[in-house]
């Protein structure tokens, strides 16, 4: 008999203090918080099989920020590939380390113990959550949201990419060529064995830069309406994942209205899926892991100075790559998969995955509900497709990886996709 699967939702407030000490003196940073930022946390547990999945609003979390957050843990049983988080990619916000590939828009935004302070309050949630478990269903929809998000990559007659961003018109010429734009919303139901509502996990990509009036500030930007949305209208948390993010941008970014109104769209398509899908029998947890070696990009060496070049993105991760791989080009890229039943798996891969990598996921799966959790990290960068390095761009420039190293991965995931589902656990190195 299957044990019964309980869940808790539970949000923690990781937003930086505006005070600080420096040199034994109080100070004032410099940057506004228009709006907190907050971890979103749903912890699902069955038997001594426990996962956490979380919507965090940060730009990127270091590699080993869940092994930050496991060692706050001792005593529950849970160790860091259970762990699913999702940065959910806001501009503006604090980043932790120089090597974040963002230009960074106030020296008070770098912050270099923030990631430690995120992982003690979000540890301190998780344990939150394991005293309020109560027995749920689950099931899990797809629906559509259109006119929110565009690919900024454009393809040329030349076979050269133009990088079409934020606030940028439209190119009107017929021989130029959009890439393609990854409309799904992706929603996981939890109810109560009661019946009643107990939250959701909403998948979508879409990269949070809509408050571009607000650089150098701290705002939450869309996700956090789209958490609104479900939390005002039905009474419920939400979690806000990130899905093909790495070319995806929002339609405007025209200001703080702009982050509402993408926000309220979203929510709301996420909140009709909900509403049109039925939790089924308790399906059975589980959590899976492995580890793939993927090949990392070689770079020159930046000169020094270039590391505190805050607004040359592009040197200082270089500069960055150079002293993480020069000695040994090659990646550990986790891959972790937690699966419910036969129907539903949450795949975490680190780095910004773009809507191809996600489409072929999803089309080879098992699973008839393959949600991708993008997890925005320095150590990878974009998670670019083969044929964007030789269009060129921005991604291809701010990545980790090689040509080769996104089909390691998709083929790596692929494969553990499939031993997930012959009910293998899965936990090692490949």
């Amino acid at each position: 008999m299957t044990e019964p699967l309980v869940a808790a939702f539970v949000e923690v407030d990781i937003t930086p203090a505006i005070e600080t000490t420096q040199n034994g003196r109080r100070r004032r940073r410099s940057f506004t918080v228009h709006d907190p930022l907050m971890a979103r946390l749903c912890v699902l547990r069955q038997g001594a099989t426990t996962a956490v999945l979380a919507g965090i609003d940060v730009f990127e979390l270091g590699g080993d920020f869940e092994e930050r957050v496991s060692a706050h843990l001792a005593g529950t049983g849970i160790g860091s590939d259970s762990l699913l988080f999702s940065p959910s990619h806001v501009g503006m916000s604090p980043i932790s380390h120089y090597g974040a590939y963002i230009i960074v828009f106030a020296q008070d935004l770098i912050i270099h113990d923030f990631e430690a302070a995120c992982a003690e309050r979000i540890a301190a949630g998780i344990r939150q959550a394991l005293a309020d478990l109560t027995p749920v269903r689950v099931s899990a929809g797809v629906g559509h949201a259109p006119g929110i998000t565009r690919n900024r990559r454009w393809i040329k007659p030349d076979g050269a990419v133009e990088m079409v961003g934020l606030n940028s018109e439209i190119p009107t010429a017929t021989d130029w060529t959009e890439q393609g734009v990854d409309a799904a919303v992706r929603v996981m139901r939890l109810d109560t064995v009661a019946g009643e509502q107990l939250g959701a996990l909403v998948n979508f990509g879409c990269h949070a830069l809509c408050s571009d009036d607000r650089y150098g500030d701290i705002t939450a930007d869309y996700p956090q309406h789209v958490a609104a949305v479900f939390r005002k209208v039905a009474g419920i948390p939400s979690v806000f994942t990130q899905g093909s993010i790495g070319e995806q941008i929002p339609v405007e970014a025209a200001g703080a209205g702009s982050a509402r109104r993408i926000g309220h769209a979203l929510g709301a398509r996420a909140l009709y899926v909900f509403e049109q899908i039925a939790p089924s029998e308790t399906p059975r947890l589980g959590v899976h892991s492995v580890q793939a070696t993927v090949p990392a990009r070689k770079v020159a060496e930046e000169p020094q100075a270039m590391r505190t070049e805050l607004r040359n993105s592009r040197a200082r991760y270089r500069r960055y790559l150079f002293e993480r791989f020069h000695a040994n080009p090659s990646l550990t890229y986790p891959i972790r998969v937690v699966t419910l039943g036969d129907d539903v798996a949450l795949v975490a891969l680190p780095g910004e995955v773009f809507h191809e990598t996600v489409a072929a996921l999803q089309e080879a799966s098992p699973y008839p509900h393959t949600i991708v959790l993008s997890r925005a990290s320095r150590e990878v960068g974009y998670v670019p497709v083969p044929s964007a390095f030789a269009q060129g761009g921005m991604e291809p420039a701010l990545t980790a990886l090689t040509p080769e190293s996104e089909p390691v991965i998709r083929q790596n995931a692929i494969e553990h996709l499939r031993r997930c589902k012959e009910a293998v656990p899965v936990s090692g190195r490949e």
